[in-house]
């Protein structure tokens, strides 16, 4: 099930929720002053390949390495084997 990032506009808290994808759009209340005045934030999402020897790389969002930044095709350290 995916989590979700909220913020409440009331108490300016940032929170998590796990909730399915149908239940996306149904408000979700502030874990800290139960306010609905919350907004769903955008997140980053990491997507990684493992291989047949134990390597990972990234596919999409960040770099496997912090180095390059070219995304699973820059540098030796996350470039594929």
């Amino acid at each position: 099930m995916p989590v979700y990032d909220y913020h409440c506009a009331h108490c300016k808290t940032t929170f998590s929720v796990r909730k399915s994808i149908s239940e996306l759009d149904s408000p979700s209340a502030c874990p800290e002053c139960a306010s609905q005045e919350t907004q769903r934030l955008i997140s980053v999402v990491a997507i990684f390949s493992g291989g047949g020897g134990g390597e990972r790389r990234a596919l999409a969002g960040v770099s496997a390495c912090g180095g390059c930044s070219a995304a699973g095709s820059g540098c030796a350290s996350c470039r594929p084997r």
